[in-house]
């Protein structure tokens, strides 16, 4: 191969590292989302549940006697 060549082969490369460099911040960007949206909904139910819990507590049946 010639200079020229090993050039233009190491830029072609550069190139398709920084493409899939790019793809995979974008994936990243996505997953951090999709994480931030699940901590949120979890954050919401535990908060649904511990406002119900006492109403669930109040309205319980009495304890079996044996």
């Amino acid at each position: 191969m010639t200079t020229l060549s090993d050039v233009l082969k190491g830029i072609r490369d550069v190139v398709v590292l920084n493409d899939r460099l790019a793809q995979l911040a974008q994936k990243v960007d996505r997953l951090e989302m999709g994480q931030r949206d699940q901590l949120e909904r979890l954050v919401r139910v535990e908060s649904f549940v511990d406002f119900v819990r006492p109403a669930i507590l109040r309205r319980a049946l009495p304890q079996a006697k044996d």
